[in-house]
């Protein structure tokens, strides 16, 4: 059986590294990557790396030209910084949807062996197909 998703990512570098969440990509066998220039790469499985468990993945792709985003300094945040979430929620296109940080250093208990520490927490709204997208 066919199934498709979408979800949202940003270009980490230049050289083609996109960062997604992994339930985004989890399961698939390829995953197409669409640009907002209308540029499409298409990666099979061995090009994409999980962690389950911090919910992220990593995709490579051979395009050129790509416009990678700053990173900030999340040491800088503070609690009440506006931020902003950037992805494509029920696949609409592009949407931004603003929030706060509410909390730092934010523990997340996963089950009774796991823990994720030293979170960010914002209260922008993440929807279906914006997740995996920068904040």
């Amino acid at each position: 059986m066919l199934q498709s998703g979408a979800g949202s990512g940003w270009i980490l570098d230049k050289s083609g590294i996109i960062v997604t969440n992994n339930h985004v990509v989890e399961g698939a066998s390829k995953v197409v990557i669409q640009l907002s220039d209308g540029r499409t790469s298409e990666v099979t499985a061995d090009k994409v790396y999980r962690d389950p468990l911090t919910d992220m993945a990593i995709i490579k792709v051979d395009l050129p030209n790509l416009p990678a985003l700053d990173i900030g300094d999340s040491g800088k945040l503070r609690v009440g910084d506006w931020v902003v979430a950037i992805g494509n929620p029920l696949g609409k296109g592009t949407k931004a949807k603003e929030g706060i940080v509410s909390g730092l250093r934010v523990s997340l208990s996963l089950d009774e062996e796991e823990s994720l520490y030293d979170l960010i927490e914002t209260s922008a709204a993440i929807n279906a197909g914006n997740s995996g997208g920068p904040c």
